[in-house]
């Protein structure tokens, strides 16, 4: 069976090799010199695998991955990579959900190979699909952890998803407001229809209104093309605007007014067309203070808030640590199955649930997915966890007896010994864990003795 592959890549040397290797072994073609002209290429032609390179001038190969899986979300997407993005760089692209990575310089032969996986993917995928789950159940399996805090989320998420209003998803950085997103989205109504997210923050202000509006052809400068804006590329569905507190004042004005009426007019274009779209913005930030400080609308602001969600920070849920773990690692081995690591140990698990986590879910996927990648061993240990951030602050149990009087020195003296032993001895580890340099360890230690 013939099958149709869109290669991508601004070297038009290593596209036209790439063509002609795939159209030998029977497979139609289409070239795209940047990622914009892969977009126009998508949206009117099917395919069913893409070969892209990552880094090109202009939106990079992983950009196009983010904006091609929204409305092909089971296409796969095979991306090359150079020796300068190594390791992090693929990693970066399996997570976004690439089907698969390759290395510069090119194998002729593996690339064969996982082109045949994808396709063999694509044709048969009950047997070997590694694309996304469908919308319907997105969300679903993703939020992990049953403590209260969690509990407390998933009831709102219940309860929200029966309504169509603006939902506005609070929450620290890292904590997984788009996954609490999605999953309202696949419990709504509107599960069947489109879910489409943008980081309004990760998109110049200038360009932001066209990406959300769409523009005609000769809107702007460069514009050479009308393109659809994701409102209208959502109709039916939910938008996810993901940190809506970086958004300027004047397109707030703008979205105010579909929020309102539902009108949509694309950038330089003198016509309005209607959209059924359920908005749903999530912010890390503080929008009361931004509105004191003149950076938010307040008006818009209580036109989002109307069903608030709040998604609480990982010290906050300690006791979903363990689960998470082991979710992080099965999906980590998956994506990684050459990896000999398989679990990990009481200790590490431990050091787990104890550290800060100032990036919170996000934080401990990445721990994980590093282990994973660079692990040795069958099981994550302790030595495996040292890029962790240290221990939480917090009440710490005294591990000394309550008996008075404790006199200074002998509380010191007692604290030093524990964190030498915790340390296995490592006076480099102790000193750091006691806020001292080492030659200020080792006069303790002599005065001690004294």
């Amino acid at each position: 069976m013939q099958s149709r592959l869109l290669i991508v890549d601004d070297d038009r040397d290593m596209r036209e090799a790439l063509g002609s290797l795939f159209a030998e072994e029977g497979h139609a073609c289409e070239l795209a010199g940047d990622a914009a002209a892969a977009l126009d290429i998508v949206d009117v032609q099917t395919f069913d695998a893409v070969i892209c390179d990552v880094v090109m001038q202009g939106m990079s190969g992983l950009d196009l991955l983010d904006r091609v899986r929204r409305t092909h979300p089971a296409l796969p997407f095979i991306v090359i990579t150079g020796a300068g993005g190594g390791v992090p760089q693929a990693v970066d692209a399996i997570k976004r959900g690439a089907f698969e990575y390759v290395l510069k310089p090119c194998d002729g032969n593996e690339l064969r190979r996982i082109v045949t996986e994808a396709l063999d993917g694509r044709r048969h995928p009950s047997e070997s699909m590694r694309a996304p789950a469908p919308p319907s159940t997105v969300g679903r399996v993703e939020l992990v952890g049953s403590s209260p805090a969690m509990r407390a989320v998933q009831t709102s998420i219940d309860f929200v998803a029966r309504s169509s209003a603006p939902v506005l998803v609070v929450g620290e950085t890292g904590t997984g407001k788009e996954l609490v997103a999605r999953s309202i989205h696949a419990r709504s109504d509107r599960r069947d229809k489109p879910f489409v997210a943008v980081n309004t923050s990760a998109i110049p202000q200038e360009l932001l209104e066209a990406e959300l509006f769409g523009h005609v052809r000769g809107g702007f400068t460069g514009a050479v093309q009308g393109r659809r804006g994701l409102l209208t590329e959502a109709d039916g569905g939910t938008l996810l605007l993901d940190e809506i507190g970086d958004m300027s004042i004047g397109l707030q004005a703008k979205l105010l007014r579909v929020l309102q009426f539902g009108d949509v007019r694309p950038v330089g274009s003198d016509r309005i067309h209607q959209v059924d779209v359920r908005v749903i913005a999530s912010t890390h930030r503080d929008l009361p203070a931004l509105i004191k400080e003149g950076r938010f609308r307040e008006d818009l602001y209580f036109r989002l808030n109307v069903l608030p969600v709040f998604v609480p920070p990982l010290r906050d849920r300690r006791e979903d640590i363990p689960a998470l773990a082991a979710h992080f690692l099965a999906e980590a081995c998956r994506r990684a199955p050459r990896s000999p690591v398989r679990s990990i140990g009481r200790d590490a698990l431990r050091v787990l649930a104890a550290a800060a986590w100032p990036g919170n879910v996000r934080e401990l996927a990445s721990c994980l997915e590093r282990a994973v990648v660079f692990g040795v061993d069958d099981m994550i240990d302790c030595h495996h966890l040292e890029s962790l951030p240290d221990v939480a602050d917090g009440p710490v149990s005294w591990p000394f007896p309550a008996s008075a009087p404790w006199t200074l020195r002998r509380m010191s003296r007692a604290y030093t010994e524990w964190v030498l032993v915790e340390t296995g001895g490592n006076k480099e580890r102790a000193a750091e864990i006691l806020g001292i340099d080492l030659s200020t360890l080792y006069r303790w230690q002599r005065a001690q003795k004294d």
